[in-house]
């Protein structure tokens, strides 16, 4: 069985499209599995981040829960 690579939060971040700081935002919430090499350094594999993308992904509403507005109109609010 070859090895998975191991990235850091910036190269899964690049991959994704999110910043490191929102991948690690998601390993601190225990949100995102990854693997700790030593207190500071904490790396992620492309199979750690889709069980995330699944579960992140999979909300539905019920049909009376959507939203009320308009499709492609801006909101505007009175001051």
């Amino acid at each position: 069985m070859a090895q998975e690579k191991l990235l850091s939060s910036k190269e899964l971040g690049d991959l994704v499209g999110l910043s490191a700081a929102q991948v690690r935002a998601l390993m601190n919430d225990g949100r995102l599995e990854f693997v700790e090499i030593s207190a500071k350094t904490k790396l992620l594999t492309m199979s750690g981040w889709e069980p995330f993308q699944k579960n992140a992904t999979r909300v539905k509403r019920p049909e009376g829960d959507q939203p009320r507005l308009p499709l492609g109109e801006p909101q505007h609010h009175s001051h």
